[in-house]
Order: C-alpha cells, then structure tokens, then sequence
C-alpha cells in the first residue's frame, strides 16, 4: 500500500465473474496461505478497502473477496436489480467458483456483507460452517424501509464523488464522521483503494452516490425470518453508536447457533476503528487461537 494516498495504489487486477443481474463482478484474492475464507464489505466499500483488518485474517486463511453489484471493480447489474437476495445469489456464484462445499464456508462480513452471507445460506441451506458478522444490516418482518424511504438513500445521492486527490480525500474524511474515528492506517486503505483516478489527475468514488443509494433501497428484503433455519456457528459483533438503527440484533434473535459481541467504544464502522481486536474475535469465530 502506498504511504501517500495521493497516488494511486498498485494493485492485482481481480478475477471477473459473470453475475445473475448481467454484469460481472470482480473477486479479489487478497492474500494469505491456508484454507480459504470469504469477506465480504459493507456498503460503498470494496473488497481492498479494510486493509490491516484483511491482513490479520490473511495470517490464517487465502482471503477472498468479491466486491458487490457497482462496487469496487464489479459492475452495475444489467437488469437494474439490487435487491440483497439477489447480491446473495452472486455470493453463490463465487462459492461455485471456489468449489467450497455445502457447510464448509467460513466467511466474514461487514454490514451488507454480512447480511448477504447469510441470505446466501438461505438460499443454500447449510452453506456457512462458521461466520462472524459485523452488524449485519437486517431487520425483522415488517420493520424495513419501503421502497424509496430508506433515509440512506438521500446521503448517497447528494455524497461528493469526486475530489482532486486521496490526499485531499483523507484530509476531508479524517476530519468528519463517521469516518473520523476510523484508524489511519486503515482510512488510509480505505481512501487509497475506494477510488479510481479519472482524467485531470482526479479521482472518483468507484461506488458511484446513485447506485449505492440503489444498494440501500435494496435492503428491504433482508428479514430475519428468512435465516431461522440457519444451523451455522455464527458470532455477531455490534457497535453501540445507533445512527444506522440497532444492526446486529435482529440477525441475533432469529439465528439458533449465535453469540453477540458488545464493543461498546465502536460504531458502525468497528472493523476500520479497532481492525486488530475485530480481526482477533473473527478468528476465535473461525475455530483459530
């Protein structure tokens, strides 16, 4: 990773892989020796933007990461669909591609991320052997945002895409939340791998505000009633800042086979603030120490 996010970070190029919506995404092999494991983001991240999280996961486990539907590398769905069930289907497709086994996956994930490993496992019964979960955006029946009043969406749609350099991204990202409580190295990873350089030596958000804020609107089919046939061994990590409402608990009561983890110091964005101890509970998750 490059000290300076002014510049533009050198990476692998990822495996591109056809999606059910029509477009592809990309799957990123992000290191380490061992079995493999799956993470997958949070919304508006990519697979490369939790760098000293992944790199402690990477000391146990080969690290593969998909990026979703218009995020990182991937491309938008050629059939317009966001729905979470169906960026779960594209989870299944790298499964397929991994060649992993029904109840051999073990998984990470973030937010979203973490929702769709488990709308993966409802749509493959069995599919996870053990997972942790960072707040898994999941609501109980009747408890999600109708169509287009999810309060998220406005964010993306107004957010700034563009700005003349990482350098000044970082300046403006570690000066406001929620990024702010985030730390520098892991900002750092963040800024040097979210955006691409564009002409005139700019860079752009690869998650553009109008498709993140379609991601968003998705999330209306990722109930809890779905995952109640869940056997998995399935640790949840929460955060006590409540801006994005009670994430984690929903997803706690309905799985048989969980544990909740309170890291009261942390917000949403706990795998960017505390990425060593995240990354420690992960691997106890994960039957490692």
């Amino acid at each position: 990773m490059n000290a300076n996010p002014s510049e533009a970070t050198e990476v692998s190029q990822p495996e591109m892989l056809d999606s059910e919506g029509g477009g592809q995404i990309a799957l990123h092999c992000l290191g380490g020796e061992g079995p493999p494991l799956l993470f997958v983001h949070a919304t508006g991240f990519n697979a490369r933007t939790y760098g000293p999280f992944v790199k402690n996961l990477a000391r146990h486990f080969t690290v593969w990461a998909p990026d979703l539907r218009s995020h990182g590398w991937s491309t938008a769905p050629l059939d317009g669909d966001y729905e979470w069930t169906s960026l779960a289907r594209d989870l299944l497709h790298v499964v397929d591609h991994l060649k992993i086994g029904d109840g051999q996956l073990d998984c990470v994930g973030h937010s979203i991320g973490a929702a769709t490993l488990l709308l993966a496992d409802y749509q493959r019964p069995g599919l996870i052997r053990r997972m942790y979960g960072y707040e898994p955006v999941m609501w109980r029946p009747g408890e999600a945002f109708p169509p287009g009043e999810n309060p998220l969406i406005a964010g993306a749609q107004k957010r700034r895409e563009v700005f003349e350099s990482r350098g000044e991204a970082m300046e403006r990202f570690a000066s406001r939340a929620p990024f702010a409580s985030c730390r520098a190295d892991a900002l750092l990873s963040y800024v040097s791998n979210a955006f691409e350089d564009i002409e005139g030596g700019s860079v752009r958000l690869r998650c553009r505000g109008d498709e993140e804020a379609k991601v968003y609107d998705g999330e209306r089919v990722s109930t809890n009633d779905k995952i109640v046939d869940c056997a998995a061994e399935v640790v949840i990590g929460k955060g006590m800042e409540q801006q994005f409402g009670n994430l984690g608990i929903p997803a706690a009561e309905a799985l048989k086979n969980s544990s909740l983890i309170v890291y009261e110091d942390l917000t949403h964005f706990g795998p960017l603030e505390a990425p060593d101890r995240l990354a420690g509970d992960a691997l106890r998750a994960l039957g490692v120490g």
